[in-house]
């Protein structure tokens, strides 16, 4: 038998958070301000613990350190990937995040590129996504005079749109979304810009406009999502939203019975939408869990929207 790992989320209060990963997924956050679920994560800033079976009250990193079997043996110092639920209730601040080169020089970390699929979003709801520069000076110009209403790339979004943002890439979730987002498993967020905003002292969030300058892509390059593949599966439809050097993001649309194989070093697998059973256990919208390299196959049964997330 193979193993899946059933992980209990970690919670973080932002002082953009809200509450409906309590009111759309039933999480018992910590406050009404509570801005991210990381489920599944290994990171050291939101390790996730088991919540049954052999490796029941461990954490997912010792799992992944002392049994790198389960994980198809990849050499990674670390565990690379990490998935989260982001509720913004207010703006979060214009950010870029390093490449892996970068963030090992100057932060001892992996670099970030991400990507997002936007679960639900109020009429109207913006998001930030690259910029108007031509060149480096003409970055560092607008950030000097504070001009973000003409360097920032800004538009509409609707739920069930999709965004890979490679790092390098300036961007910003803007109030009024709620986000699923798979990234290396990195913690690591320059902020370039963050509208003055005063904490309850009086004072603004810090910034990190010079190592946003250092790592800010110019000019901005959209990534091109266009090639997505889709087709039609047992009982549903699969869509694969990106394929990178970093992660491949699969969507599946469920309608019944589907066996999904397995033939990487694990999956990381949210049930976004509905109710069902994997394995013949009930699982419902807010699960999520680690399929491991010696699960081969998995069986899903229900009317369900999952996200597979994998290297």
């Amino acid at each position: 038998m193979g193993h899946i790992l059933w992980v209990e989320p970690v919670f973080k209060e932002m002082i953009w958070g809200g509450n409906q990963l309590k009111e759309k997924y039933g999480y018992a956050i910590p406050s009404d301000q509570t801005g991210e679920c990381w489920a599944p994560s290994a990171h050291p800033n939101g390790d996730n613990t088991i919540k049954e079976g052999e490796f029941k009250g461990q954490t997912l990193s010792k799992v992944f350190d002392e049994h790198r079997e389960l994980f198809g043996n990849i050499k990674d110092k670390q565990f690379p990937l990490l998935v989260k639920i982001i509720d913004a209730c207010n703006d979060l601040s214009v950010q870029v995040h390093p490449n892996d080169e970068y963030a090992a020089l100057h932060e001892n970390s992996l670099g970030k590129t991400e990507c997002w699929y936007v679960l639900d979003c109020k009429e109207d709801t913006k998001m930030v996504m690259g910029h108007h520069a031509k060149t480096k000076e003409e970055l560092v110009k607008a950030i000097e005079n504070d001009d973000y209403d003409h360097l920032l790339n800004k538009f509409d979004i609707q739920k069930g749109d999709f965004f890979y943002i490679p790092s390098g890439t300036i961007h910003a979730i803007c109030k009024g979304s709620l986000i699923y987002e798979a990234q290396q498993s990195s913690d690591i967020t320059y902020r370039v810009y963050d509208y003055h905003r005063k904490d309850k002292d009086g004072n603004e969030r810090k910034l990190h406009v010079q190592q946003s300058i250092d790592v800010t892509t110019v000019p901005y390059q959209p990534y091109d999502i266009e090639n997505q593949v889709e087709e039609t599966i047992e009982n549903g439809k699969r869509k694969e939203l990106v394929s990178s050097n970093y992660l491949t993001l699969n969507k599946y649309d469920m309608t019944g019975y589907n066996k999904v194989k397995n033939d990487k070093p694990f999956q990381l697998v949210s049930i976004i939408e509905g109710k069902g059973t994997v394995k013949g256990k009930e699982v419902k919208k807010g699960d999520h869990f680690v399929v491991c390299s010696d699960q081969k196959e998995v069986d899903f049964d229900g009317c369900m929207t999952v996200m597979i997330c994998t290297l």
